[in-house]
């Protein structure tokens, strides 16, 4: 723990800035002072490479001196070339054999080509090279010679006879202007050795002489003569400047080579020099200078530990009291100071905030008691707001000509976006989208009372422009806010897809049939709410089978993405003729909002977002044709005529006898309940018969004015043991319906009960 206080982590700091401090600087130096050791040791090496090249070059310059004398005398016609030769050999203890070899002139015979060698016991021989079994004048030291005018050294070679390395140094003998023959001189190679091993080069460094052909005449490791060099060193000792060459992949690490070229022949030698050796004195120095300044930078922190400890002690008693404070322990002493510095004056303050923050976190919890009010109050409105409005998906039982789907997400826990519908009569269906002007809670009650109004306001009104004008003047009385709200409100004929418009100031709607979108735009009115006695003109059109109509509210269009940029009305049409179309009311809405969502790409939500999507889905003439469309008395007389009506009409429509028979029993035992349920107190009323085909099925639709009766909620019956032994006898005509028709759907409205029963058409009875 006593590492984590502000005066060891203070030190600790010191401590790494000086060592920093120290390591540049010293990096730096070490820097400067290699290149000075480097720039000198090249000054060395290059002066003591230099020397042992003039060295050589003063041995084979000897060796040259004499065998041009020899080739001048050679070519002024002497006769005594033997005595010549040995004198030669005599006076010049490098040159190991001596030749003067005449070239062949035509059909003349051969001259003498007397050849002195020295021996290993120091003895002179001769032979005539004109009586060798090989012919010295194809030899390439003499063919090599007759071109050397001024002399030249050639490759070395092995002497077989000799068993030594020779080299060869050739003068042309020029006799009226033109080569007459060649004076050669075999050189050994040992001085040259020797002149190596008498160097003093620095420890490790070795030096070597490289040929013409890349390989070593002499080198300070005696088993590499003969070797060729490696390609990087043959490219270093290329340079005829004599400037030193980094060799960075020398086996053993990297290495320095000072070239020097010997002049007058093609050899070069070379001083190789470890770069680590040449470094090794000042990386020991470094290095102790290093652990010398690490050592009393650690003293010096040890030192600044302790003095900071002692200063800032009562900093440690601070930050216990603030651990108490971090646990809600705000009920305690701090101890007396009289000191007048930062950590008095700390200290102080200190003691103040904590008497501070215990006033404000009472606050804080009242506060916090009436925010979960206020989120509980929120959360209770949303719910209520939510229960106004209608399911999202509609589609009604007794009329299958049409589907609705709708949406709305608030962008705070409530809003004032809304959506409803309703019918109005049996045939007549009412929607309704809006928008109120402000957000948040006075939007939602504003909302509430425009649907309430609304609902109340619609059985009085023959259509949306009586609808929208009945409800701005109620919305108009006691409206001191000034709130108002756009409503687009529309009136479906469910029967022929007559649909009447009226618009109170609200965003255009969308109409969507077959392969085109298009904006309806008609006139409007004012928003409702606002002028008492404004009037909304009614648009009216027709939808087709196929045809959806959108309406929606401006939190679409002006849905914004993390830049600002708007969705706007050509996203929207986009988004609507984007392939594939959807195939239902649902299919549109969802990819309306699944388009804006990806548009807006996380960012938040401003504003309301309402869409309601209305499909008319009524089949073409023939696939869903009317057979026969009727209305009786709840009699049980003009019921059983009915049934019989039917029967005759299906007689004609060509259905099977077997299919009329399940018409006839499940309409029996239907109309029978409908009567006896759904009229208590025998009171008069009508039942509406409408039947239908459609692609070979029946569909029957039964519509009563009486009270709620629902068959599709009759409990299935328990058919276990005797039937006829059952003492409560009902239920078994319903459980019969279910099973022979394939779909029964119920729904009650203002108009009344609405049952829709789908038969199979009789080729799915037969597969089944």
């Amino acid at each position: 723990m006593a590492w984590r206080s502000v005066a060891s982590r203070l030190a600790l700091w010191l401590l790494a800035g000086s060592v920093l401090v120290l390591v540049v600087v010293g990096a730096a130096l070490f820097a400067r002072t290699r290149a000075q050791i480097l720039k000198h040791a090249h000054g060395e090496a290059t002066a003591l490479s230099r020397a042992a090249a003039d060295r050589i070059e003063a041995r084979l310059g000897r060796v040259a001196a004499a065998t041009q004398l020899l080739a001048t005398l050679a070519g002024s016609g002497t006769r005594d070339a033997e005595a010549l030769l040995r004198d030669s050999l005599k006076a010049n203890a490098d040159i190991a054999g001596l030749a003067i070899a005449p070239a062949p002139t035509g059909d003349r015979p051969l001259a003498a080509a007397p050849f002195v060698s020295r021996l290993a016991g120091g003895t002179l021989q001769e032979r005539d090279l004109a009586g060798d079994a090989t012919h010295y004048w194809e030899q390439y030291w003499f063919l090599g010679g007759l071109a050397c005018g001024q002399g030249c050294w050639q490759r070395p070679f092995l002497s077989r006879s000799r068993h030594r390395l020779l080299v060869n140094y050739s003068v042309a003998v020029q006799r009226d202007g033109r080569a007459s023959g060649v004076v050669n001189a075999d050189v050994t190679l040992e001085w040259l050795q020797n002149i190596l091993d008498t160097l003093h080069t620095p420890a490790g460094a070795y030096t070597f002489v490289l040929g013409s052909d890349g390989r070593y005449l002499a080198h300070a490791r005696a088993g590499l003569v003969g070797v060729a060099g490696s390609p990087g060193l043959l490219q270093a000792m290329a340079r005829q400047d004599g400037a030193p060459v980094r060799l960075a992949d020398a086996p053993g690490g990297p290495v320095w080579i000072y070239p020097s070229p010997i002049r007058g022949t093609f050899w070069s030698l070379g001083l190789v020099m470890p770069e680590a050796r040449i470094y090794a004195d000042v990386r020991q120095l470094f290095l102790a200078g290093l652990t010398l300044g690490l050592l009393a930078l650690l003293g010096i922190t040890l030192i600044t530990v302790v003095t900071l400890r002692r200063t800032l002690a009562p900093l440690g008693v601070l930050a216990h009291r603030a651990e108490h404070v971090a646990r809600g322990e705000l009920d305690f002493d701090l101890p007396a100071t009289d000191r007048r510095d930062e950590i008095g004056r700390l200290t102080g303050a200190f003691d103040q905030m904590r008497h501070q923050l215990a006033a404000h976190l009472r606050q804080l919890t009242e506060a916090t008691r009436e925010q979960q009010r206020l989120a509980s109050e929120l959360e209770i409105a949303h719910q209520i707001q939510t229960a106004l409005l209608p399911k999202e998906h509609y589609l009604d039982a007794h009329c299958a000509n049409f589907e609705l789907h709708a949406a709305l997400r608030p962008a705070r826990a409530v809003g004032g976006d809304l959506y409803s519908y309703f019918m109005l009569d049996e045939r007549r269906f009412c929607l309704l989208v809006g928008d109120v002007s402000d957000k948040g809670i006075p939007a939602a009650l504003f909302m509430a009372r425009t649907i309430t109004l609304a609902k109340a306001l619609a059985p009085r009104s023959q259509s949306p422009e009586e609808l929208l004008r009945l409800l701005n003047q109620e919305l108009c009385r006691n409206n001191d806010g000034c709130m108002f709200v756009t409503l687009l409100c529309g009136v479906l004929d469910t029967l022929d897809g007559t649909l009447a418009l009226a618009s109170a100031g609200h965003e255009p709607p969308a109409l969507c049939g077959g392969d085109s979108v298009r904006l309806l735009e008609f006139e409007t009115g004012p928003a409702v709410g606002l002028d008492e006695e404004a009037s909304y003109p009614v648009h009216q059109l027709t939808l087709r089978p196929g045809d959806t109509l959108l309406l929606y509210t401006d939190g679409i269009t002006e849905a914004s993405d993390r830049t600002q940029a708007m969705f706007g009305m050509q996203r929207l049409l986009d988004s609507l003729l984007a392939p594939p179309l959807p195939h239902s009311a649902a299919g549109y809405t969802g990819r309306l909002l699944a388009d804006v969502d990806r548009f807006v790409d996380g960012a938040s939500q401003a504003d309301d977002i309402t869409v309601l999507a209305l499909s008319w889905l009524h089949l073409q003439p023939g696939r869903h044709s009317p057979v026969l469309t009727m209305e009786v008395r709840n009699t049980l007389p003009d019921v059983f005529d009915a049934i019989a009506r039917c029967d005759r009409s299906l007689y004609r429509a060509g259905v099977s006898e077997t299919m009329r028979s399940d018409v006839q029993l499940v309409l029996e035992e239907m109309m029978v309940n409908i009567v006896q349920h759904a009229y208590p107190d025998e009171r008069q009323g009508t039942i509406g018969v409408q039947l239908q085909m459609d692609s070979g099925a029946i569909v029957v639709e039964l519509h009563s004015d009486g009270v709620p009766f629902d068959p599709t909620r009759a409990p299935s019956p328990a058919l276990t043991g005797d039937v006829a032994d059952r003492e409560e006898v009902g239920g078994l005509g319903i459980h019969l319906v279910r099973a022979m028709v394939s779909e029964m759907d119920y729904s009650h409205d203002a108009g009344g009960n609405h049952l829709r029963l789908h038969f199979p058409n009789e080729q799915d009875v037969t597969i089944a």
